[in-house]
């Protein structure tokens, strides 16, 4: 039978992290990778995890990367201290049998999310890649995201157990609805996109807003949950609006810096 390591990267997860541990009990190993945490979670984790590393953080990609390399089994799952990995799920990855496992790469499983401590269900499936065979797949780098995809197309499972993001999170309203925690990273976002070759147009800043809201309200049912959901759809509207200006700002101070180099006479550098 494959053995699977669990590792769950956190900081800070003290309110949760009990909750992540205990929905993976069934896990042939359990890391706890935790990059610097200011309260009991090194006490938690301690009690729970089979090896407890402090790392400094090193970013979204590097720091997944970093604690699938320090796993004992070459399958691993990886959650953050906010997530459980639901018994639906769990049942399912030990159900799975060697053959399964040989003829894929990688395993996606749906999230649900949790906002004020209410299921946002306009945001499922939001499918997430966390079960992996640590050799035999290609990471990709993102800013705010980790992602990884198998070595070839097919080589891919979709299971339908979830996992489950922030159900015992005692995060309020500046954790989801506050302008600060979203501007400071939207220049993140920006930054991606633009080395990813994306450019704002005018019809990206007028129409994708009200793309996102009819979207998130109609098509996925947050009219159905009443205020909440009209104010998730308002959410990802905004978000949206102000994601592409971030972008239009980044391309425009790129084509100032391209102009003013292409102006400096030869011989001379500008300033």
């Amino acid at each position: 039978m494959v053995k699977v390591s669990v590792a769950i990267c956190c900081a800070n997860a003290g309110a949760t992290l009990r909750s992540a541990c205990e929905s993976v009990r069934w896990a042939d190993e359990l890391l706890i990778i935790d990059s610097g945490s200011h309260d009991n979670t090194a006490a938690i984790a301690q009690e729970y995890a089979d090896r407890y590393i402090v790392e400094p953080w090193r970013g979204y990609t590097l720091q997944k990367q970093y604690a699938a390399d320090l796993s004992q089994h070459d399958w691993v799952l990886i959650i953050d201290g906010d997530e459980e990995c639901s018994p639906v799920l769990g049942e399912q990855i030990r159900a799975l049998d060697d053959a399964q496992f040989e003829a894929v790469d990688l395993v996606t499983m749906p999230r649900r999310n949790y906002v004020m401590g209410r299921y946002v269900r306009a945001w499922s499936p939001d499918r997430q890649r966390r079960l992996f065979h640590r050799h035999r797949v290609v990471w990709k780098a993102h800013t705010l995201h980790d992602s990884r995809g198998p070595s070839a197309p097919r080589r891919i499972m979709h299971l339908t157990g979830w996992i489950e993001h922030k159900r015992h999170s005692d995060a309020g309203f500046d954790d989801y609805f506050s302008g600060a925690r979203h501007d400071a990273r939207l220049q993140l976002v920006a930054r991606d996109w633009y080395a990813q070759g994306k450019r704002c147009h005018w019809w990206d800043l007028v129409l994708r807003p009200y793309a996102a809201f009819i979207k998130f309200y109609l098509c996925k049912g947050g009219f159905l949950a009443g205020t909440f959901g009209l104010l998730i759809a308002q959410k990802a509207a905004v978000s949206t609006q102000l994601r592409y200006a971030a972008l239009w700002a980044a391309q425009t101070k790129s084509e100032i810096r391209k102009l003013g180099k292409s102006n400096v006479p030869s011989g001379k550098s500008a300033l």
